[in-house]
């Protein structure tokens, strides 16, 4: 039911994490279930105890708990995560395929939930999806407008699914020449050709970290100058290798150290400021 499925999602959620997706999957549990409504302690969920926890990783995209049930002190595990990787987990399953893809189509993301069999903690069944709605920013589609106009090429990197990045960006008023990061570190492909896709595509799709990095490197053995983007730990490298690395607001520690220009206001926009603002610097100096 939709409860067994916000039940389990809530035991792999990380308590403290400051993660839009945890913090969604939370609160959604918290207000639908009973069960955790009328809790004495808001840590604990009555009649289960979480006795292993592994977070979110953004190379295996899943989080991971192991949970105790008290009454029978049966032990399983669930895992939560990006629908494919969860997919693969459970052996296949064109049910849930079939689903993500029409989900995805109409712009949401999903998250897939899964549990391991009685009795077996390897053996993984598919619980079912949570469906995410992850709009981008208001002023988005505004800024990649205006950076075009001054002659800058804007490309999105994510790490969600094909389907959904070109969703995105057609709803940014991008092109939707997506590549599957998986071309990025292709071994049969030159270099050449490589950074030839790369100077074409107006985004990749399903990246892990060090795609972002690669991505920067590429462009910039073009001669081409490069401003990245980036909030988090796993985005510190690309944004001390790009020529301008913007960490935006709530970024963290490590994204700020690493940056050149830190925003300290929600969005994108002040970017164009910063082009402007330089541009007329420079024309000063000249």
């Amino acid at each position: 039911t939709k409860n067994d499925i916000l039940l389990l999602s809530y035991l792999s959620a990380e308590p403290g994490a400051n993660d839009p997706i945890e913090s969604a999957v939370r609160f959604a549990a918290e207000t639908d279930l009973e069960i955790l409504k009328s809790r004495p302690n808001k840590h604990e969920v009555p009649g289960y105890k979480v006795t292993g926890f592994v977070p979110f990783n953004p190379n295996t995209k899943m989080s991971n708990a192991t949970v105790v049930i008290n009454e029978t002190n049966e032990v399983f595990r669930v895992a939560k995560g990006a629908p494919q990787v969860i997919i693969k987990l459970v052996g296949g399953n064109d049910d849930a395929v079939h689903a993500v893809n029409t989900l995805a189509g109409r712009g949401l993301r999903a998250l897939g939930v899964a549990r391991t069999i009685p009795g077996d903690l390897e053996t993984y069944e598919l619980v079912g999806m949570i469906t995410l709605l992850d709009p981008p920013r208001p002023d988005s589609a505004e800024t990649i407008r205006r950076c075009n106009e001054y002659g800058v090429e804007v490309k999105m990197i994510t790490g969600d699914q094909l389907i959904i990045a070109k969703e995105v960006a057609h709803r940014l008023g991008m092109s939707r020449v997506i590549l599957d990061a998986g071309h990025l570190v292709d071994p049969d492909k030159s270099d050449e050709e490589i950074t030839q896709h790369c100077e074409r595509a107006d985004g990749f799709a399903q990246v892990i970290p060090e795609h972002k990095y690669r991505v920067v490197e590429l462009l910039q053995k073009r001669g081409l100058l490069v401003g990245m983007t980036g909030d988090g730990v796993n985005d510190a490298p690309a944004l001390k290798k790009a020529n301008v690395g913007i960490a935006v607001h709530g970024c963290t520690d490590a994204a700020r150290s690493a940056a050149d220009i830190v925003l300290l206001a929600p969005g994108l926009s002040t970017i164009v400021d910063g082009i402007t603002t330089s541009r007329a610097i420079f024309q000063r100096m000249r």
